[in-house]
């Protein structure tokens, strides 16, 4: 499968994705090659922040 491996594709993938928003809608079938690509952009960029952008769980502790 495909990955992201560099900080320059990670950010053409942004860039791409911040496009393809405005082309899709909650109507747009599940078969347009637009919100397709988006979704596969999708999932590739969440890869590459998982892996090079944890979010660091924190504790709670709350105050009384």
């Amino acid at each position: 499968m495909a990955k992201i491996t560099t900080e320059t594709a990670y950010k053409a993938a942004m860039e791409r994705i911040e496009e393809l928003l405005p082309l899709i809608d909650e109507n747009t079938p599940s078969d347009d090659k637009n919100l397709i690509e988006l979704e596969l952009l999708s999932n590739l960029v969440a890869d590459y922040d998982d892996e090079h952008y944890p979010i660091k769980k924190t504790i709670f502790l709350g105050v009384s």
